[in-house]
């Protein structure tokens, strides 16, 4: 007996999502420090290598997009 559902099956990929992924990460790598010029000439695998390498050396909060929060010093009263 067949199965009553059909399956779906996974979304391709396209271009264009993939294109944008790609500018994204590149513009994180730019405030990360990394030069334009070297960024161009890289591969996709090589610069998801080089975001692995920005959020060990950032750190898990702020590859996550956190920002740090210096504590308040408290007001002395007189």
């Amino acid at each position: 007996m067949k199965p009553r559902k059909k399956f779906r099956t996974r979304p391709k990929k396209t271009g264009a999502k993939k294109n944008q992924r790609i500018l994204s990460q590149k513009k994180r790598l730019v405030a990360a420090g990394y030069d334009e010029a070297k960024l161009r000439k890289m591969t996709t695998r090589e610069i998801r290598d080089a975001l692995k390498v920005a959020a060990r050396r950032k750190g898990p909060r702020e590859a996550a997009g956190k920002k740090k929060t210096a504590k308040k010093p408290a007001k002395k009263k007189s």
